[in-house]
């Protein structure tokens, strides 16, 4: 394979991976920017009100994936072609979808079993993906976290996240 082949090849492929992640950002932002309307809707869309900020990240968030796509596709930026193609093959691709597996089964979980426990169970399973075998550590790290955080939101935000199987608790 010559040097000129290769080159192609390498660019193909980054053009391939950056377009994808640039459709990818826009689809995602744009689902974050339909929920935000929809929490506008019901709150207001006032500076105090709960849908205002969702909205402006929700906003910001398109508008940088649309200049993503508009960059991937219209004008191409090759050096960026190649630092995707070098990630892409750097990439630990399992230890990836693994985690966005555990993602999913985390947001189904999340309402029925409870914040606390969700978020235990998410971050022990992420570090153990990551390579972790201090498990006591994790699950110490994991519980201080979740904790804090449901504390953190639910008395001083005033924002309640599920309970589930520990409602009665406390």
């Amino acid at each position: 394979m010559t040097q000129g082949s290769t080159d192609s090849a390498l660019l193909s492929r980054g053009k391939f991976g950056t377009r994808i992640a640039a459709a990818v950002i826009v689809i995602g932002a744009s689902v974050v920017l339909v929920t935000a309307f929809q929490i506008g809707s019901r709150g207001g869309f006032g500076p105090q009100k709960p849908g205002f900020f969702p909205i402006i990240v929700g906003v910001g968030l398109v508008v940088f994936g649309l200049a993503f796509l508009v960059r991937t596709t219209v004008k191409p930026d090759y050096s960026l072609r190649e630092q995707a193609d070098e990630g892409h093959a750097e990439t630990r691709w399992r230890t990836l979808w693994t985690v966005i597996v555990c993602l999913v089964i985390y947001a189904v979980i999340l309402k029925p079993v409870g914040y606390i426990l969700a978020t235990v169970l998410f971050f022990f399973a992420v570090a153990w993906i990551g390579g972790s075998r201090q498990w006591i550590r994790d699950i110490i790290v994991a519980v201080l976290f979740s904790v804090i955080i449901y504390l953190g939101f639910t008395e001083l935000l005033g924002v309640r996240l599920p309970a589930g199987l520990l409602e009665g608790v406390g």
